[in-house]
């Protein structure tokens, strides 16, 4: 009998030291899991970009952005064509596109952005200076086609003045037509709307087409409008869309964002916004 007890207690004191082992160790708990990355080194505890994580993923690997800008760019020498045979058109034709997630592949800015734990427009200045962004699938082709036409291309970008230069040579050395200082149309600091360069372009040209990732490359009806008003322009612009407003797409940002909220809220209150914003049933 007495070795039964010392047997019991030996275990209860077993059990104890296993209880105590398997509780949360608070050094290793505070200790921040570490993601690798070209320059920096995620702290998953601090990480506030993570809700971008998903739409870069699907920019990235999924094969269905890469079919969806392959179906854009179809489109458009669909619709190109259709504009080419109106022989009621007597200007010179022109195609007027956005540059970024419609022309050149930004997605590892993106990525760098969680991986570093960072907000744009922190080493946004960098990434544009490597000029080394990728093309977007079909966009190199389909410019070909019509410039192969006698199209004349205009790339309207929201990328400021100040990287005029470093965008030209990143299309350059894609090999896209018409990356030069003419039609290479950058904005400065207090030219948000694309419209007044647009105009420009209509002075001298009919636009068959226009393309983007962003419902403020087609119309200025979208600028600096909430997520509601843009619904309702786009519902009143319908037939131009897949005729002559092309859209790529782009899971990763854009105006539908910063239309649900202040940029410079604090990241809990962005937080509580997104979550307030969805639909369930």
């Amino acid at each position: 009998m007495r070795h039964i007890n010392t047997i019991l207690i030996l275990l209860l004191i077993g059990s104890s030291a296993c209880f105590r082992t398997n509780k949360p160790d608070q050094s290793k708990e505070s200790r921040p899991a570490t993601v690798n990355s070209t320059h920096d080194t995620v702290k998953k505890d601090s990480l506030k970009n993570e809700y971008y994580l998903m739409g870069i993923l699907y920019h990235q690997i999924s094969g269905e952005y890469k079919a969806l800008c392959y179906q854009a760019y179809n489109l458009g020498k669909l619709m190109l064509d259709k504009d080419l045979a109106d022989k009621s058109i007597d200007q010179h034709r022109a195609v007027v596109l956005d540059i970024d997630e419609t022309v050149l592949d930004n997605s590892p800015y993106q990525a760098q952005m969680v991986l570093g734990n960072f907000n744009y427009p922190v080493k946004w200045d960098e990434w544009c200076k490597k000029a080394s962004a990728e093309a977007i699938p079909g966009a190199l082709d389909f410019l070909n086609y019509a410039k192969m036409n006698g199209v004349s291309i205009f790339y309207v970008t929201n990328r400021k003045d100040q990287y005029k230069q470093v965008t030209i040579e990143n299309l350059m050395k894609l090999g896209f037509p018409f990356a030069d200082e003419a039609h290479v149309l950058t904005r400065s600091s207090t030219d948000n709307s694309k419209e007044g360069r647009r105009s420009l372009i209509l002075q001298k040209h009919h636009i068959s087409l226009l393309f983007g990732d962003n419902l403020a490359d087609f119309n200025a009806m979208f600028d600096d409008k909430s997520n509601p008003e843009r619904i309702a322009a786009a519902d009143r612009l319908k037939e131009d869309f897949g005729k002559r407003f092309i859209v790529l797409p782009n899971s990763m940002y854009g105006d539908w964002e910063t239309a649900l909220y202040d940029k410079n809220m604090p990241d809990s209150v962005k937080q509580m916004m997104r979550l307030k914003a969805l639909k369930g049933f």
